[in-house]
């Protein structure tokens, strides 16, 4: 609602004025409403001023939590991210690789050796199986026949 103060209104405002301080005192007193009035304004643009102070200053503080979250997921950092994730798959995977071979040539040395000592067993075996058939063939082991005390003392 406008107060609707139009030029009719503001004569008889002038006109009361006239009458109830004078027309000597009517231009000190004016001046004195301009000084009121322009005080008054100073201060209604100081207000507005400091709430669009704090209204930039929101604003700011708005940008800088969306910079710091844009910081925060960069693009190029989260793709370097799983780059990096994928390289140490990778590097994990040759080595994995890695000590599969060593295990394997491992078992194979194992095996080897196993081979080769299953081969010297059957061989000991082989030869004690052979000097076991000598000695029963020239009868080293079965008593030597006794010769009478007669053919010993030469009789």
């Amino acid at each position: 609602m406008s107060p609707g103060i139009g030029m009719p209104e503001l004569l008889v405002v002038l006109v009361l004025a006239l009458v109830v301080v004078g027309p000597q005192q009517l231009p000190v007193m004016m001046r004195k409403v301009g000084q009121m009035m322009a005080q008054a304004r100073a201060m209604a643009k100081d207000f507005q001023n400091s709430f669009e102070e704090i209204g930039r200053e929101t604003e700011l503080s708005e940008l800088r939590r969306e910079i710091e979250a844009l910081k925060q997921s960069n693009p190029v950092n989260e793709i370097g991210g799983e780059l990096n994730k994928a390289a140490r798959a990778a590097q994990d995977d040759d080595i994995r690789q890695l000590k599969m071979k060593q295990v394997e040539k491992d078992q194979a040395v194992l095996e080897a050796a196993k081979a080769d000592k299953l081969a010297a067993l059957e061989q000991a075996d082989a030869d004690t199986s052979t000097e076991a058939g000598e000695e029963a063939a020239t009868g080293e082991d079965a008593p030597a026949p006794q010769k009478h005390a007669d053919q010993i003392k030469g009789r």
